[in-house]
């Protein structure tokens, strides 16, 4: 089965044998995500609903190559598309009564050349190599978030200025998405059952090099929490001295204390190859690294 053939397959398939068909409408729509990433996803609409989820199916076509029944695949498709929300498909109009979507905008920290396309049509401030973005917090729960991305059509209508956008935007993420910092053994203690493995954290335990994790509390685009009013700042000051910030991800920060003793060049390497081997590529923030200078109180950008 080809690929299109495959996506009209599970089209055709998600609305059978459900309650009430008639009052559905499957769609396969295209989608370009971060960093330029497209994918295809089935987007179910019921008469009489604005809001639509959206399942993206791209993975699934692998998994059916791979030799995954085609049963299956739909019955998990038809299933997120019914009892979850990983998705919204947001008419533009929602977009035009600025007053009420105001407590929803927030800020999205992407890299700027991997995105270099679609900031054409979105306001942006620029961040080193990165560019902060505004977008919509549709949906929060436990099984994620949903948004979507103000574009220059929303922010022209709104007659509002950059700097008033960001504001807005600043303080309702730092609201919705509060920043934790953690010592990356602790992180790693919650996950770890081998006792072999624990033997060797706690070897670890006992080194000079300590690892903090940057995010947020739903541990999802928690990397825009590097640019919060004073996050940085208080860390430094707390641990003082300068440190570096190394980006595993649009989901989270590495901070490394500066006198570590580890060559910029290593953790440039590092990132780099970390990007190319682990991280998904809809989820890499950048290849640089940063450095925080606390008297200064400002980032430099290590590429």
């Amino acid at each position: 089965m080809t690929y299109n053939q495959f996506l009209n397959y599970v089209k055709e398939q998600s609305v059978y044998k459900i309650d009430n068909p008639e009052e559905y409408q499957a769609t396969i729509n295209h989608f370009v995500k971060n960093n330029s990433v497209e994918l295809d996803g089935i987007c179910l609409h019921k008469e009489g609903e604005i809001l639509s989820p959206t399942v993206y199916l791209n993975e699934f076509y692998e998994e059916y190559l791979e030799g995954r029944s085609l049963n299956s695949i739909v019955a998990e498709v038809r299933a997120t598309l019914f009892e979850e929300i990983p998705q919204l498909e947001i008419p533009a109009t929602l977009f035009d009564n600025y007053d009420t979507i105001r407590p929803y905008i927030v800020m999205r920290l992407v890299n700027y050349e991997r995105n270099k396309k679609q900031l054409e049509s979105c306001p942006y401030l620029p961040f080193c190599d990165l560019a902060i973005t505004f977008r919509w917090l549709v949906h929060k729960d436990a099984s994620g978030i949903a948004s979507a991305l103000i574009t220059n059509r929303e922010y022209q209508n709104w007659g509002i200025s950059m700097e008033e956008l960001y504001s807005v935007a600043s303080r309702n993420t730092m609201r919705l998405f509060p920043a934790r910092i953690r010592p990356m053994q602790e992180i790693l203690k919650e996950y770890i059952r081998n006792p072999e493995d624990m033997r060797q954290l706690v070897l670890y335990d006992n080194t000079d090099l300590i690892l903090y994790v940057l995010t947020n509390q739903i541990h999802i685009n928690g990397s825009t929490s590097m640019v919060y009013d004073h996050i940085l700042n208080r860390f430094a000051r707390k641990e003082g001295c300068d440190f570096y910030l190394l980006p595993s991800s649009i989901h989270e920060i590495i901070l490394l204390r500066t006198d570590s003793m580890i060559e910029e060049e290593s953790l440039l390497q590092l990132v780099y190859d970390a990007n190319r081997t682990v991280v998904n590529p809809i989820d890499i923030l950048s290849d640089s690294i940063y450095r925080y200078d606390y008297r200064q109180n400002r980032v430099i950008m290590i590429s």
